[in-house]
């Protein structure tokens, strides 16, 4: 039997009761139709996965700069767990989301204790904070809680 991908989420599950078992609505559900809770659900699903393809980037980035860093362990590392944080989010998982928020904001505590060094740290308060608000709102929480349907 062929799993079918939600279009609003875009996770690859069967649905529960007619809906998406991340996302809440109904997998087949048209765009237009779609109520004005439903809408926000998307958007912040979709906000989910494209901080996923982010952890996904930054991973690769990542692998590719090992050999010109100067701790290439800890670039190492900083990959793995970029990639940990990739998978995870792409799949709505609950350890991911706590990771990723606190991920978030000891980036941010990083960049803002570092930005007498230069300018560029405020790029990375302002990915640290937009991480924060993609993942860390009350809406992605509950589609990472699977919890939806009581609040559609």
């Amino acid at each position: 039997m062929k799993v079918m991908r939600c279009k609003h989420c875009l996770m690859k599950a069967e649905p529960r009761n007619g809906n998406c078992p991340a996302c809440g609505i109904v997998p087949n559900k048209p765009k237009g139709d779609l109520s004005p809770g439903e809408r926000r659900v998307r958007l912040h699903a979709r906000g989910i996965r494209l901080m996923a393809m982010f952890h996904l980037v930054g991973a690769g980035a990542g692998l590719i700069m090992i050999p010109f860093f100067p701790a290439p362990l800890a670039m190492a590392v900083l990959a793995v767990v970029n990639l940990l944080l990739a998978f995870g989010l792409a799949r709505y998982a609950l350890p991911a989301y706590k990771a990723a928020t606190v991920y978030y904001f000891l980036i941010g505590m990083v960049n803002v204790i570092s930005i007498q060094h230069g300018a560029i740290h405020l790029g990375g308060i302002a990915m640290a904070l937009l991480g924060l608000y993609l993942v860390g709102n009350s809406t992605a929480k509950a589609v990472f809680e699977r919890r939806l349907p009581e609040l559609l």
